[in-house]
């Protein structure tokens, strides 16, 4: 429902209006409230968060206009009816300039009252639409930095062949120009994952401390990224001793881990390894098996490195055959177990409740196999359709990126739009969301903007709307430049185009 606020000192005045609403617009809007003065009108629309305002121009107090002109500074998207019995040029004239939607002449009939206010709320309704659009392009978005920050911190992790690359296009994005940097982990003794209500609560308290923070709460551990150039001096201050003092007394099981400081991205998974020097990795503590390659195979996986991947599954392969002479079955026993490390690791990953491996059936077509070799080059083909999903997986989430961005310039092309705008609003880098766009959609944003504006105003001059009209309603103020612009664009000018 809309919400209408009713702004007349004349008592039978409201009744007539009330009764035009409730006659007209029973389903579409709801009477908020009924002041008779235009201070209480100022007060009961901000209390009220109404959408239109139908407001009498002469009440004690704050007469219409003055109460119009400070409620359109407040929330300039409040539409506002001036009632009126001056029908004078001058009072329409000052309507218009505060912002106000129309005006009615009293005394107004029914088909009046109904034209002024269908076409105030034709203006709700687009705008409502608009921000609903908007509020669900910034739930898209707002997921976007969480997601990348976890792939920072596991790609370093997992010390992929691409996390340093990642890494410093990912804080470029993020808007991160510190260079000093350490690693925090908390977790707790019995490697038990940190709940999400204490993970922030961490995050919260570092952020409070910190310029930059890039976390990911893990299997095992919280893990959060600290940079900031002036780490040496705040590391040591009395405000972080205070945040390490108020986790552990809310978690007194907490163990708190801390690099080195550095400054050379280089070795950033090297100094994370740090925090797990004297942390026993009981999860995977598998003496006889070759965990450090499984994490290899996982890291060239996620590097989309099939060549590499295959070559690191290889070093696993033939330690087991030479580990267990040859041994068909325990071979398979602990290859399925491969399988499902690298299945929780992608899931993790990608932050994915679906898992990326049918494990049902892959243990099926396992049982099935009766030679070595078989098993081999089984294994070695599920590794390249895995990569081959990744890929595909890859494109997609860049397309979508790409498309929630093209949503905002399809809403917002009318007006003086910059890369940069949408950069800020998406809380993307402008180099970054550059080179993406240009990726995914072939051009760079600048002809992509021209491209949404120069093709609707084909539209609207085929439809016989004036050339300056139309510059104006495609962003832009100047008909010449447009004109150049649409002839580049068509190879006509917007004349001959009619």
């Amino acid at each position: 429902m809309i919400k209408v606020l009713i702004a007349e000192d004349e008592h039978l005045e409201r009744k007539a209006i009330k009764f035009f609403i409730n006659k007209l617009y029973q389903d579409e809007l709801e009477i908020a409230a009924e002041v008779s003065n235009g201070e209480e009108a100022v007060f009961q629309a901000l209390e009220n968060n109404v959408d239109l305002v139908l407001m009498d121009i002469k009440m004690p107090k704050l007469n219409g206009l003055e109460a119009a002109e400070k409620l359109k500074e407040k929330v300039p998207g409040t539409e506002i009816i001036i009632l009126t019995a001056h029908s004078e040029f001058d009072y329409a004239q000052k309507s218009i300039k505060i912002g106000v939607s129309d005006y009615l002449v009293k005394p107004y009939v029914e088909a009046d009252f109904k034209e002024v206010v269908d076409t105030a709320l034709a203006k709700i309704k687009t705008q409502k639409k608009k921000n609903e659009k908007e509020r669900a392009l910034l739930e898209k978005i707002k997921n976007i930095s969480p997601v990348l920050e976890k792939e920072i911190i596991l790609n370093i992790i997992y010390n992929t062949e691409s996390s340093l690359k990642s890494f410093l296009k990912h804080t470029r994005l993020l808007g991160i120009e510190a260079e000093k940097f350490i690693f925090i982990t908390f977790n707790y003794n019995e490697q038990q994952k940190i709940d999400t209500e204490l993970y922030n609560f961490i995050r919260d308290q570092l952020k409070g401390c910190f310029d930059n923070i890039i976390s990911y709460n893990g299997l095992i551990n919280s893990i959060f990224l600290v940079i900031d150039d002036q780490l040496p001096q705040k590391i040591s201050s009395a405000e972080y001793k205070k945040i390490e003092a108020a986790v552990k007394n809310r978690e007194k099981n907490i163990l708190v881990k801390k690099s080195s400081i550095s400054s050379d991205f280089k070795i950033i998974s090297d100094i994370y390894n740090q925090t797990k020097e004297k942390t026993a990795d009981a999860q995977f503590s598998i003496n006889t098996y070759p965990y450090q390659s499984e994490k290899k195979v996982f890291a060239k996986t996620i590097d989309k490195n099939y060549e590499q991947a295959k070559k690191e599954f290889n070093k696993i392969y033939n330690y087991l055959v030479q580990e267990e002479k040859n041994n068909l079955s325990r071979i398979k026993s602990f290859l399925r177990r491969f399988l499902i490390f690298l299945n929780r690791r992608l899931m993790e990953y990608y932050n994915q409740q679906q898992p990326f491996l049918e494990m049902q059936t892959l243990e099926n077509e396992i049982e099935l196999i009766n030679n070595l070799e078989g098993l081999k080059i089984y294994f070695e083909q599920i590794i390249e359709n895995l990569i081959d999903d990744l890929c595909n997986n890859a494109k997609e989430q860049k397309v979508e990126i790409i498309e929630t961005v093209k949503d905002y310039i399809d809403e917002n092309y009318k007006e003086d739009i910059s890369l940069e705008d949408v950069a800020d609003y998406i809380s993307f880098s402008k180099y970054y969301l550059s080179k993406l766009f240009k990726e995914v959609e072939g051009i760079n944003y600048k002809d992509y903007l021209i491209k949404v504006r120069m093709e609707e105003a084909k539209k609207r001059l085929k439809n016989g709307d004036k050339i300056k009209v139309v510059a104006c309603e495609v962003g832009y103020s100047d008909r010449n430049y447009f004109s150049r612009a649409f002839k580049k664009y068509t190879g006509i000018s917007p004349g001959k185009f009619q």
